[in-house]
């Protein structure tokens, strides 16, 4: 054999072998991708800022009570809070969302 053929050869070698480890780490990739499964998209819209949600549902646990009452109860005392709540419907979906998450999160819920 020539020179140039086993040139040719060892070229032609080492691109099959170079095809058959991308081809191997594609399907490696898709077997994962199939076994973790799909990622959920955050629910709600992106208007409000994760400190801002967190701040919000801190501010909602440390006043829940049960059986209270008082002026926040009655309707006396208004906070940012409620205004967003009653101002802009999406907002109470987009807090209990980011409750759920945060409860998934911490292994509190499941998913």
């Amino acid at each position: 054999m020539s020179e140039q053929a086993v040139r040719t050869e060892t070229i032609s070698k080492a691109t099959w072998a170079l095809l058959a480890l991308v081809v191997a780490v594609t399907v490696a990739v898709f077997v994962a991708s199939a076994v973790v499964g799909p990622r959920q998209a955050p629910t709600g819209s992106t208007s409000y800022t994760h400190t801002q949600l967190q701040s919000d549902a801190d501010m909602t646990q440390q006043m829940s009570a049960p059986g209270a009452s008082g002026p926040m109860a009655g309707g006396g005392v208004a906070d940012d809070q409620l205004r967003r709540a009653q101002q802009d419907p999406a907002y109470l979906a987009e807090l209990e969302a980011h409750q759920r998450q945060t409860d998934q999160m911490l292994a509190r819920a499941p998913n």
